[in-house]
Order: C-alpha cells, then sequence, then structure tokens
C-alpha cells in the first residue's frame, strides 16, 4: 500500500467511524503524553496536562487554555466551559466559546486528581488560568506544537494521524467523547457515547 491508499483508507475509516482513529486506552494517553513532555526543551509538565486534560473533555487547545480556576467545580467535578484563546491579530485573545454559550462538561475520574493538584496550587485566585506555558503564557495550538515537537512525536509513536489533527483547532479529534474509549464503571455516562 502506498502513501496516498493509506491516507485515503484512513479518510475512508474516520468517516465510517471516527473513533476508529481514537486513542485505544488510558496507558496509550498517558506514554503519548510523556512523550511529548520529554521532548520538549524543558521537559514541562505542564504540556503533558493540557493534552491529558484535552483527551480526557473532548476540548479544544483554546478551551483548555481558557480554563479558569473558577470555572472548575470540585464538588460535581465539572467544568464550565465559558471562553477560548484564540490567536488574534495583536498576538492572541480569550473569547467566547465556538458554540457562544457555556456548557457544562464532566471531568472523569482519571483526571481529576491532575485537575485537583492544579487547583490546590492556585485555589486563591479564582481567575487564574489553570494551564499555562512554561513562562507563565498562554497556551495555543502553534505553541504546543513547536515546544513539544508534536508531529515527530505523534508519528514515532504511530499515532502519525494526530499529526494532522492539532492544526484542525482541536488538540485531539474533537468528538464528543475524549479520544480514548471509557469502559471502566463509574465513568461518566457521557464518555460511553
Amino acid at each position: 500500500m502506498t502513501g496516498w491508499q493509506r491516507e485515503y483508507r484512513r479518510a475512508e475509516d474516520e468517516l465510517d467511524d471516527p473513533r476508529s482513529l481514537a486513542l485505544p486506552d488510558w496507558e496509550t494517553l498517558t506514554r503519548l503524553a510523556a512523550a511529548l513532555v520529554e521532548r520538549s526543551a524543558d521537559a514541562y509538565a505542564g504540556w503533558g496536562e493540557v493534552v491529558i486534560f484535552a483527551a480526557c473533555t473532548a476540548a479544544r487547545i483554546g478551551e483548555v487554555s481558557g480554563v479558569r480556576v473558577g470555572d472548575i467545580n470540585r464538588d460535581s467535578w465539572t467544568w464550565t466551559v465559558r471562553r477560548q484563546t484564540t490567536p488574534s491579530p495583536g498576538g492572541v485573545m480569550d473569547k467566547g466559546t465556538k458554540g457562544k454559550r457555556a456548557r457544562t462538561v464532566p471531568l472523569i475520574a482519571e483526571v481529576r486528581d491532575l485537575v485537583g493538584r492544579r487547583l490546590d496550587v492556585m485555589a486563591s485566585k479564582p481567575d487564574s488560568r489553570l494551564f499555562v506555558g512554561p513562562r507563565g503564557g498562554r497556551i495555543t495550538t502553534a505553541v504546543l506544537r513547536d515546544a513539544t515537537h508534536w508531529d515527530e512525536v505523534v508519528t514515532k509513536l504511530g499515532y502519525e494521524h494526530f499529526a494532522v489533527m492539532i492544526s484542525a483547532t482541536p488538540i485531539l479529534p474533537g468528538w464528543p467523547a475524549p479520544a480514548f474509549p471509557c469502559t471502566s464503571p463509574g465513568r461518566s455516562p457521557v464518555m460511553a457515547r
């Protein structure tokens, strides 16, 4: 099979079943996150945390960058998506979500420890960003891609289709469920879609 045939088959698979391109399990997601952190120049753990959070919430990178401490409800383990960070002529800016309205996203058990640690560090600052770059700046798709050598890492791990997908706004496939299938008991019903 030549390169164009492989790409054609992948496109057909995505149309028939977009979940066929998803990461197979939690371990694969954490392996991807660790590889991205390792490949980054400064081994900044925040890159892996961004990828894990995005995959567990099916969020776009701009939405992840826009998360503020006050957007997370620890009692119900939900995130109210209110804003996204987007490139603009003067750099980057925050604006409303793509759908123009806030929505609530459940946080699955696997991501709660990560979110809890981030909240503990910034609990007294509800307007602080939950995820920032190594120098405290906003994260964009381009920043994440360049800092982690995204294309190189996902290709090396056998997920070259993600090299194309990060440039199309979502970090991982933006389906209405996370980028890996959830099958264990106790997970949010939204994850079973």
